[in-house]
């Protein structure tokens, strides 16, 4: 339909128009009454996906091609770097929670179900996550926006990402405020869109350096999990400052150690993120008239 949009372009158009989807998919969310599980997380999550394929297919025909579907990361694994995708994001957590453990706010205990079973349920866990829900999201934030606003600069990029996957957030708490208590919003506001850009950038330094939105989506869905999972080794008789502002899924210790993970990813894979944007922004040279004519 519109052929000759610039990325710049494109961008924006998927920008409004994931954010008019997330409005929709939480006021049905709230209209059908759905309680947290696969219905409510599939109706939400897909939001991103069904905007990029609106704008593959509709708005700019690029997914009539080859090339476009690429450009989403899906044909690569960027299997050399799950180990930082996989081990890094869950050290966050496990750091955050075991800072915790060691005040007087917090003790460490061992869940009745024994650290075998939990550790078999959270990789479970993360592996559908990882294909499903945080998938999702993935193929739109990181597979289509991030890739069209890299024009602007890796710094700008990135940060343009965070806010429109924070913002993407802001519906389902404001419409399904039931399902997902925030405590006080003015800290959660900062605290929320705080980890969700460091996040931008954590990610965002991954599909990069690889050109794959797999550890990134393996990344997003440690997060979701580890955080959850490790509350069951945690006491206390202060569940509201532990385990929503200091280890929560946007907790201040959370926020602290993505933050501390992005700046070292960023450091660790610059050379790579380098040769890998240098590489995409030369465009194959043509062969030439006289290199055409020599039979093969």
């Amino acid at each position: 339909m519109f052929t000759k949009l610039t990325d710049t372009n494109k961008a924006a158009i998927f920008s409004v128009l994931v954010l008019c989807m997330s409005v929709g998919a939480a006021l049905l969310i709230r209209f059908l009454e759905l309680t947290q599980g696969y219905v409510m997380f599939s109706i939400w999550s897909f939001t991103p996906t069904v905007a990029a394929l609106i704008m593959l297919l509709v708005v700019t025909r690029e997914g009539y091609s080859r090339e476009g579907w690429k450009s989403l990361g899906l044909h690569r694994f960027g299997l050399n770097v799950w180990w930082i995708a996989f081990g890094v994001t869950l050290l966050v957590t496990v750091a955050a929670s075991a800072i915790v453990w060691a005040t007087p706010l917090a003790s460490f205990i061992m869940p009745e179900s024994g650290i075998v079973n939990v550790v078999i349920n959270f990789v479970i866990s993360v592996a559908i996550a990882a294909l499903t829900f945080s998938l999702g999201e993935e193929i739109g934030m990181r597979g289509y926006l991030q890739p069209r606003l890299m024009s602007l600069g890796r710094t700008r990029g990135l940060l343009l990402v965070g806010l429109v996957w924070a913002t993407w957030h802001m519906p389902l708490y404001y419409f399904v405020a039931k399902l997902f208590p925030v405590g006080n919003v003015l800290l959660f506001v900062p605290l929320f869109y705080g980890t969700i850009v460091a996040a931008s950038f954590f990610f965002g330094y991954l599909r990069i350096y690889t050109g794959s939105i797999w550890p990134a989506s393996i990344a997003h869905a440690v997060h979701n999990t580890a955080w959850s999972t490790l509350g069951a080794f945690t006491v206390t008789s202060s569940p509201v400052l532990v385990n929503l502002y200091l280890v929560g899924d946007y907790g201040i210790l959370i926020l602290v150690g993505v933050v501390i993970g992005a700046i070292w990813v960023g450091h660790f894979l610059r050379s790579g993120m380098d040769e890998a944007q240098e590489a995409e922004a030369v465009p194959e040279a043509p062969p030439t008239p006289a290199a055409a004519a020599v039979p093969r």
